[in-house]
C-alpha cells in the first residue's frame, strides 16, 4: 500500500536541530534583557555591550549544543 510508507528520518540531524533551537531560546532571551539599552531615548549603549550582543548573535555560528555552549560574560 502506497499510503503506509515507513518514514525515516536521522536522529543524529534532529538532536542537533533540537539543541541549536534550545541555544537559540536562551540567546535570544539573554539578548531581549539589553533590549531595552537600543532604544532611542536609552543612554548610548558601550562598546562592551555591543560586542557582548555581537558575541550572543554569533553563539550559533560557533556552538551546536547546550552541552558546551560558553556564554559570553556580561559587561559590569
Amino acid at each position: 500500500d502506497k499510503d503506509n510508507k515507513e518514514v525515516s528520518y536521522d536522529s543524529d540531524a534532529v538532536d542537533t536541530e533540537v539543541n541549536i533551537q534550545e541555544v537559540r531560546m536562551i540567546r535570544n532571551a539573554k539578548l531581549a534583557e539589553t533590549d531595552w539599552m537600543s532604544l532611542p531615548d536609552a543612554p548610548t549603549m558601550t562598546d562592551e555591550w555591543k560586542k557582548y550582543r555581537q558575541d550572543l548573535r554569533d553563539i550559533t555560528k560557533t556552538y551546536k549544543s547546550l552541552d558546551n555552549v560558553k556564554w559570553p560574560s556580561k559587561p559590569e
